[in-house]
């Protein structure tokens, strides 16, 4: 079946004008073909998972540092100041306080690295690279947006959702990179 080269509707074989967007039409057209093609290839699922796992060894080795420090400095102050009692509250508290300081870090490293380089220092190691879709370098906004997202594709758990969407779609994204339009190319 014909297409109408304006609108893109199927017409009638040897219609004249399209019923759609009236457009004439000069001879029938086939379907139009939407094939991506970036501009460098595209980095692969191994090479990101490896990405991700060393820059989360390194967040979380920030992480326990300024935990440790943290804990330190509260038991000093306890010392030094009036008795406290940190009951079961008190630990809660500890460690929320330790995984919003861990998800801050994340959300300013990895969107600092990818908004001026485009690369993470495990994307450095595995030869991967952030950039927009159409080729241009990813800035600081497409790297917050895409890594405020990572968020929701961790769930279920273990990144499971950016994993499947990444292995499924055309351009390799997941949810995050969609909504920020960049992806992942080697280097």
């Amino acid at each position: 079946m014909p297409y109408c080269p304006k609108c893109g509707k199927e017409v009638p074989a040897g219609a004249k004008f399209c019923a759609s967007c009236g457009a004439e039409l000069q001879a029938a057209t086939a379907a139009p073909t939407s094939t991506y093609s970036p501009p460098s290839p595209l980095g692969d699922l191994g090479s990101r998972i490896v990405a991700g796992i060393v820059d989360y060894i390194i967040i979380g080795i920030v992480t326990g540092i300024l935990a440790v420090l943290l804990f330190v400095g509260t038991i000093a102050g306890l010392a030094a100041g009036p008795a406290m009692i940190i009951g079961f509250s008190g630990w809660v508290g500890g460690v929320l306080g330790i995984l919003g300081i861990m998800w801050l870090l994340w959300l300013i490293y990895f969107s600092y690295f990818e908004g001026t380089s485009g690369q993470t220092i495990g994307k450095t190691l595995t030869h991967i690279k952030v950039i927009k879709e159409d080729g241009s370098r990813c800035d600081f906004g497409s790297a917050l947006i895409r890594n405020i997202l990572r968020i929701v594709d961790h769930l279920p758990f273990l990144y499971i959702l950016g994993i499947v969407l990444i292995a499924a779609t055309e351009k390799r994204q997941r949810l995050g990179d969609m909504l920020a339009k960049t992806i992942v190319v080697k280097t």
